[in-house]
Order: structure tokens, then sequence, then C-alpha cells
């Protein structure tokens, strides 16, 4: 941020180091690095996770397979995985973003934006994160392998996004819903011989999960909007900075839609259309009629927890969908 009478920055708030959390645990030398890879907000994990999981979920229900112990263990293994790509994610985005972060009230304070952490050390580290998320990687069937090459691209891409287009939230959806095959891939299904209504599904689950993407990253962005526009970071928050809530309101119904087609394409029962679908709507719907998009407070507290709601409901209904469907 610029001082209004100097036009110059100002100079930042004092530093502290965490008193509480797991990184108040760890040697204060290993702080930068935790606070870089944002061990210590575990919304991020959830957000990359959840993709997966609905992919395993959808996989057991393709295949008729109720939840069991080999899903358990599948999924143990994307949690821990998608821990160290988000972080390897987080480490990249703020390694080139340090210039903007410098300008952004929220974002001064990040380790390389305040320079704890040089930028040489960030992609170090960042490339350290990302070949520890391969080991859990390969540990899965080989589409995974291939299913994991363009969702990496795309990471990589995400921040010059926010440079060169308006709608970066839309290029971290196709990156963060691609989870979705990833997780179907773990389950052993085969994409090579897949059947056109699974094709259909699996096309409109993803789209739905890039619309959920949409929304909360557009809802998070709402904290930065003035200082985004200010320092010339591009967001569909600062695009719409006018009408936030009309663009959500039809992001969410465009969403809730797809949900229904799938159900309607996949015969689906009670369990899905009530819980996944109507479940869905109503958290969705509150959140575009309740929220203060005024208050960085209030849209925080919706990306942490909204989109947490948001995601068990979804699970839960594709979980019950896949037990009763299974018998």
């Amino acid at each position: 941020m610029l001082d209004t009478n100097t036009n110059q920055p100002t100079p930042l708030p004092e530093y502290k180091l965490p008193t509480t959390g797991i990184l108040s645990y760890v040697p204060k030398s290993w702080v930068p690095y935790g606070e870089l890879m944002r061990i210590d907000k575990p919304t991020g994990i959830y957000a990359f996770y959840f993709h997966h999981l609905f992919g395993t979920l959808l996989a057991c229900i393709l295949l008729q397979s109720p939840p069991n112990l080999h899903l358990l263990k599948i999924n143990t293994i994307l949690f821990l995985g998608c821990i160290f790509m988000r972080g390897a994610a987080c480490s990249w985005n703020d390694t080139l973003d340090c210039e903007y972060d410098r300008q952004v009230l929220r974002c001064r304070l990040r380790p390389i934006a305040r320079r704890a952490l040089s930028t040489t050390q960030g992609h170090i580290f960042t490339a350290f994160l990302a070949v520890v998320a391969l080991a859990f990687l390969v540990q899965l069937p080989t589409d995974c392998w291939i299913l994991a090459i363009p969702k990496i691209c795309l990471l990589a891409l995400y921040p010059f996004a926010k440079r060169f287009t308006d709608f970066p939230q839309l290029v971290l959806g196709f990156e963060m819903s691609s989870g979705l095959f990833i997780g179907v891939a773990a389950m052993g299904y085969n994409f090579r011989n897949i059947q056109l209504h699974d094709s259909i599904t699996l096309g409109l689950f993803y789209a739905a999960q890039i619309c959920w993407t949409v929304i909360y990253d557009t809802v998070y962005a709402q904290q930065d909007v003035e200082d985004d526009a200010k320092a010339g970071v591009r967001s569909m928050a600062v695009r719409f900075k006018d009408g936030p809530r009309t663009l959500l309101a039809w992001v969410a119904i465009v969403k809730v839609v797809l949900l229904v087609t799938i159900g309607w394409v996949q015969e689906w029962g009670i369990s899905y259309y009530s819980i996944t679908c109507a479940g869905t709507a109503a958290l969705l719907f509150w959140n575009v009629y309740t929220l203060d998009l005024k208050s960085p407070a209030e849209c925080m507290w919706w990306f942490v927890y909204g989109s947490r709601m948001v995601g068990a409901t979804m699970s839960a209904g594709l979980a019950l969908e896949s037990f009763f469907n299974s018998y």
C-alpha cells in the first residue's frame, strides 16, 4: 500500500513469530518455510484434496464398489500428497508474486515479501516440496502420473494468469478440479474403456468443480480488491467488483444445474439429490445472499468454513450414493 501523503510504500508492521499452532513448535529458522508452504493454514490443503476425494467416491459409484479399506488407503496417499503439492504451489506463487505482495496489506508479511527468505531459497524450497509430492504420486497407478502432468503445468501457469488475464480463478479452477480425474484413476478406473455416460458424468462434474473453485476463490479475493487493483493484480474479483454477488449467483446456479444433470444421466437416488445437490445449493445461495462481500473478515470466514461445508456435503452425498448403489 502507498502512503497517501508521500506516495511511498507504508512501513511494514512489526512481524511477530507465531505463538500458537504448528509453527509455534518448530525451530525459528523453519518458520519462514512453514509460512511459505502455509502449513499453518490448512484450508488450502482441503481445497486441493476435496477434488481428489470426489474423484475416488465417483469411481466407487461408477465401479459399483462400496467404500472400503482400499478407498481409505488411496485417500490417505492423496491427502498427504496434497499437503506437499499445495505447499509447492503456494511457495511458487509467493516467490513469483513477492513484489505484488509488498503492495497488498494482507500479504505484506509473507516470508519472501518481508525478505525473511530470498527468491532463490523460495525456488529451491518449491522444488523440494514438488519432489516430496511426487513421491506420493508414484505410489498410485501410472494413469495418475499422466493425469498429473497438465495439473502441474496449470499450477506453474497460475501466477502468470494474474498478470495477463482477468480470469485467474478460472485457470485455478481448471487446475484444482483436475484432481477429480486423478482420484478416479487412483481407484483403478480404466479410462481406456470408458463408457459414454461415464465420460459425460466426469466432464459435467469437472465443470461443476470449476464453478465451485471460481466461487470460493473469488470470495477469497474480495479481501484484497482495492489493493489488488492499485498493485495491478488482475482477478475476477477486480473485474466484477461492481457486481460480485451477481457473478457468484450465476456461477452457483450453473454448478447446481450441472450436479442435477449428473444425477439424471446416472439415474442416481435420493441421497445424491438431497445431500449433494440440495445441500450444496442451500450452502451456496446462503453464501451469495447473506455474505457481506465488503467485509474481509466475513469473506475469510466463508472461504475457510463455508468451502469446507460445501466439500463435506458433496462428499457425504457421494459416499451414501456409492454405498446404496453397490447393493
